[in-house]
């Protein structure tokens, strides 16, 4: 169970969101996948993407969500942010009615663990995928406009 989830964190971990460069290949996502809207002054997040390798520092919180109302997703993310700023890497974060946990990236130096945000599935099951059937995610993404993020993923 420890390794799959291991897995699911790597394979699911956003490629630094916006993070544009000429290694980074953006994964598209599917058509319902929305970016929702970006929280500033939350809790303070460095980290490296395991997926692409590109480094965020701040405090600027992208919410993106796929088959889950965009009201949802931000209304649950201060809590579950407020919940991420204390729990360990990899734990499971409290939402009635679905399973969070706090995802797994590498630290600002690419070496270590670090954090940059959460996902979460909505109804049974954990989530799989930020881009998964009933997800949402929020993800630190300083400097990264909604704008650069859209364009990242192929979000319209």
């Amino acid at each position: 169970m420890r390794t799959a989830l291991a897995l699911v964190l790597s394979v699911s971990a956003l490629a630094g969101v916006a993070a544009q460069t000429t290694t980074a290949t953006a994964t598209l996502a599917p058509a319902s996948t929305r970016v929702c809207g970006q929280i500033k002054h939350g809790p303070h997040a460095r980290y490296q993407s395991v997926v692409s390798g590109i480094k965020s520092d701040g405090t600027t919180w992208t919410v993106i969500a796929t088959g889950v109302s965009c009201g949802y997703a931000i209304s649950m993310s201060p809590g579950l942010l407020k919940q991420w700023a204390t729990a360990r890497i990899g734990a499971p974060l409290k939402l009635a009615g679905a399973t969070c946990l706090k995802m797994t990236d590498q630290g600002y130096s690419g070496q270590g663990t670090s954090s940059g945000g959460f996902l979460c599935h909505k109804g049974q099951g954990p989530p799989t995928s930020v881009f998964g059937p009933a997800t949402f995610t929020a993800r630190e993404t300083n400097p990264y406009t909604v704008a650069q993020i859209k364009a990242f993923f192929g979000i319209k």
